[in-house]
């Protein structure tokens, strides 16, 4: 799941911002829509792509914060937190939703939503607790790596 700290931002036509994959994106690899973080511009034109482990990190973050959320649930918090400039769509975030739960780290079980309709209910396992906690430490120090490549070198 580091996949998702090998994503580099580049400029296309018009103008646009766009995150890819570092080297050939491996077969079955599922990515999430990010809108560009300046506004007022068509959001079609300017969407980005991050790897499967990022959104794969958002979403146990997620159900460790908020508890059982259905996919729809966990959509809008994601979008929430990061205050609209991620756009979940179902083709992104329910299969990476299954390979989660085939993986043990969430599980599911069928309830009734708020507006009386069924829905799956989603929970991070104990695995998925360790896998969080494995992976925010791999994204703290990749972030400070990051921070000093991007805010200039410090001797130490």
């Amino acid at each position: 799941m580091t996949d998702g700290a090998q994503c580099y931002r580049h400029r296309v036509s018009r103008g646009s911002t766009h995150w890819r994959s570092i080297g050939n994106r491996p077969a079955g690899r599922s990515f999430a829509n990010f809108a560009p973080a300046h506004r007022g511009h068509d959001n079609d034109h300017m969407r980005s792509d991050c790897l499967q482990g990022t959104l794969d990190l958002m979403v146990l973050k997620t159900l460790a914060t908020m508890g059982p959320l259905h996919g729809y649930g966990i959509a809008r918090r994601i979008e929430a937190v990061s205050r609209d400039l991620l756009q979940m769509n179902q083709g992104t975030l329910y299969p990476a939703l299954v390979r989660l739960e085939q993986k043990r780290f969430i599980t599911s079980k069928w309830g009734v939503s708020e507006n009386n309709r069924r829905a799956k209910y989603y929970t991070i396992s104990k695995a998925g607790q360790r896998q969080l906690a494995a992976e925010e430490e791999n994204w703290d120090r990749i972030s400070a790596v990051m921070a000093r490549f991007i805010h200039g070198f410090k001797e130490a």
